[in-house]
């Protein structure tokens, strides 16, 4: 697979990064999670996803294979192995501790105290529109939305909840919705 540039503030990292006051331990929620060894301010960075980065061809050659892709850009996709880059272990939940900075960089969303896991609510950054995931979300919080799918940012309760803070590539489809939306409404000259 040929790398391809990224444009964000981490270009591209080939490695991932997880904090040093991150841990990976088993989680309540699901499998293995991470949870904070020290604590962590709001706006710290937690994790950067880092790894190969490929053209829509060569991440469907991926998917085929049964690797994790994402898509971080219009033709730009992440590949890695399931469950190999430790930074793959971070649960959902409807009301997360982590919300994303760019395209691969994840930040606290507020102070994570010790023993705390890290959490993120995957549809800042779940561009597959026909997703819905197999499992059903029992986060317990009042925002819980029990099941989580690739449409998910199209809520405006989770626009206005996460403003500024989901993957760039669904926060341009969320501007072109409310450009829509606004030449929709405008009045038509007579």
């Amino acid at each position: 697979m040929r790398p391809l540039p990224l444009t964000t503030p981490n270009a591209n990292p080939t490695h991932s990064w997880l904090s040093p006051k991150v841990e990976i331990r088993e989680s309540p929620i699901h499998g293995r999670g991470m949870f904070a060894a020290s604590p962590l301010d709001a706006g710290e960075t937690a994790v950067v996803w880092g790894g190969t980065v490929v053209d829509a061809e060569a991440a469907a050659r991926a998917r085929a294979a049964g690797k994790l892709v994402m898509q971080l850009d219009d033709n730009l996709y992440s590949v890695e192995e399931r469950g190999e880059d430790e930074t793959y272990f971070m649960n959902h939940t409807c009301d997360p501790s982590v919300w994303m900075a760019d395209a691969v960089a994840l930040v606290a969303r507020r102070r994570i105290p010790v023993g705390a896991e890290l959490t993120i609510d995957y549809a800042l950054f779940e561009t597959v529109e026909d997703f819905t995931a197999g499992w059903q979300c029992a986060c317990g919080s009042h925002l819980c939305r029990k099941r989580v799918t690739g449409r998910d940012w199209r809520r405006l309760d989770l626009q206005e909840r996460y403003a500024g803070h989901f993957l760039p590539l669904i926060a341009r489809r969320i501007a072109g919705r409310q450009r829509e939306s606004r030449g929709a409404c405008a009045p038509r000259p007579h």
